[in-house]
């Protein structure tokens, strides 16, 4: 069985990134499922998911490509000497498999863009921002068409993606056509990511330092976009191999699953997240779930959340956040109950067993999205009358 270069490092460093990767995304459903519930996640959950996945078939792909080797070496193999039917079956094994490393490669770029969206998503609902995000999601959506086509038809007929013998050639062995589309798509796709939460920077009412450690966090594309570009430009410049492909890949993919991951995971560094009297924390991403309180004191932690909450009150044409849709922190929901107005602000009603408290009498929708409003009171099991 042919090895395509003999550094059994790069294995070690493929697993040891798997590793690390697979912790954080770990880290990051412990955080959500801890804010929110397995019935408060939310889309870029969902594309968190997709990530896992498409990260294990990268990494065992890459393993098994290590061991194969592909088309690439091969015509190098084949000038030193005859190549046996054995080793032409790995070389198309291998080739075979590189070509769903590159599937699954860019399908995980993709999908960190798709946890972005849905985060932004829910950041920017009820303002002006939100159109700016809707546009960039169908961007994106059209630019992953075009990666997957060049993928899929940049060598044709399909069957010379692992043909071995003849040499078909370098656009079906090293594939130039796939890092050029890829890498100019996905480094622009990034930066209008990452212009995405910059105007929202201008209404957040914290202090500048704080605003700045928001702005790092939630800017991290620009990481990503420069772990793009030194992939490219160290691939195409060394000599081509499988290994030589494959390393900066999948460093660049762990540079993108930390940056995304970044603002959801540092409520993990915070005491009330793991104070066993919080039972439902505030979301750090948003959801449903967290609105439902248990009738502890709403935790303090300064996660992106913390950003929403801060639109509600910068937003210039003053449209109110519906509740369904926001960031899912208490913080939100009291101040979007204090928005609307009701037809009946004396009427109280619970309709399941909740603790509720409140220092003042708001009305317009309440929490279980229903009419009326809420006074002074606590509620601490069955149903409350109607007052």
């Amino acid at each position: 069985m042919p090895v395509s270069i003999d550094q059994p490092e790069f294995l070690h460093e493929v697993w040891a990134l798997f590793g690390v990767g697979c912790l954080i995304l770990l880290g990051r459903f412990v955080v959500r499922l801890r804010a929110v519930g397995i019935k408060g996640l939310q889309g870029d959950d969902f594309f968190s998911m997709l990530v896992w996945i498409f990260y294990a078939m990268d990494a065992s792909t890459v393993h098994l490509i290590y061991f194969l080797g592909t088309n690439v070496e091969a015509g190098v193999a084949a000038e030193k000497g005859p190549l046996s039917d054995k080793d032409i079956r790995d070389y198309e094994l291998g080739s075979k498999l590189q070509l769903i490393a590159w599937y699954s490669y860019t399908a995980l770029l993709w999908s960190l863009k798709g946890t972005m969206l849905c985060f932004f998503s829910r950041l920017t609902i009820g303002t002006w921002h939100n159109t700016f995000v809707k546009t960039a999601s169908w961007l994106c959506a059209l630019a992953y068409i075009a990666v997957f086509l060049t993928i899929t038809f940049g060598c044709f007929p399909t069957h010379d993606n692992w043909q071995v013998l003849p040499d078909p050639g370098a656009k079906c062995t090293f594939k130039l056509q796939n890092f050029i589309v890829t890498t100019v798509l996905n480094v622009m796709t990034d930066g209008m990511i990452f212009c995405i939460p910059l105007p929202l920077l201008w209404t957040l009412q914290v202090p500048l330092k704080k605003k700045l450690v928001i702005g790092l966090l939630l800017s991290s594309g620009a990481f990503v976009i420069a772990a793009a570009i030194i992939r490219v430009v160290l691939t195409t410049s060394a000599n081509p191999s499988s290994v030589s492909i494959n390393s900066w890949g999948v460093r660049e993919t762990i540079v993108g699953i930390l940056t995304v991951n970044i603002p959801i995971l540092r409520p993990i560094a915070s005491r009330e997240f793991w104070s066993r009297k919080t039972s439902k924390l505030p979301s750090s991403h948003g959801g449903a779930g967290a609105s439902h309180g248990t009738g502890t004191k709403p935790s303090n932690i300064t996660g992106s959340y913390e950003l929403a909450s801060s639109i509600d009150k910068g937003n210039r044409f003053g449209r109110k956040r519906q509740d369904s849709d926001s960031n899912g922190s208490q913080e939100s929901i009291i101040g979007n109950m204090k928005t609307g107005g009701g037809s009946d602000p004396n009427a109280v009603t619970v309709q399941t067993t909740y603790q509720v408290s409140s220092d003042q009498e708001v009305g317009g929708d309440s929490w279980h999205h229903g009419r009326g409003g809420l006074t002074q009171t606590s509620v601490l099991g069955g149903k409350a009358p109607k007052l």
